[in-house]
């Protein structure tokens, strides 16, 4: 009996351990992850829809919040939640559209 409830506490401890190292770990950049890191690192993403992940910020470049993935197909927002801390879309800030032609630069007057 011993052995047996000393076997329960031991999975225990090893499936509590497990399941914060993988909450600890690093968060997966959507916009730069390939398809098989998506696949591994978010939960309820299959092959098929990590492919769409990709395929998605192909065509239609990167994502800008992390709520935007709920716009691929097969991704939903209750799967965009429940991997809420394991994405990341890196670095949102975009380079401004340039303006055409030249700017006039305004001078300051001095005092």
């Amino acid at each position: 009996m011993h052995v047996v409830l000393g076997f329960v506490v031991f999975r225990a401890l090893v499936l509590g351990v497990w399941i914060a190292a993988a909450q600890a770990a690093e968060p997966i950049d959507i916009n730069r992850a390939d398809a098989q890191a998506l696949q591994q690192g978010l939960t309820m993403v299959g092959a098929a829809k990590a492919a769409a992940i990709v395929e998605h910020r192909r065509r239609h470049g990167p994502f800008h919040r992390v709520e935007d993935l709920a716009q691929v197909k097969g991704i939903g927002t209750s799967i965009v939640e429940r991997n809420r801390r394991r994405i990341t879309v890196g670095n949102t800030m975009l380079p401004a559209d340039p303006v055409p032609g030249s700017v006039p630069v305004r001078t300051v007057p001095r005092r």
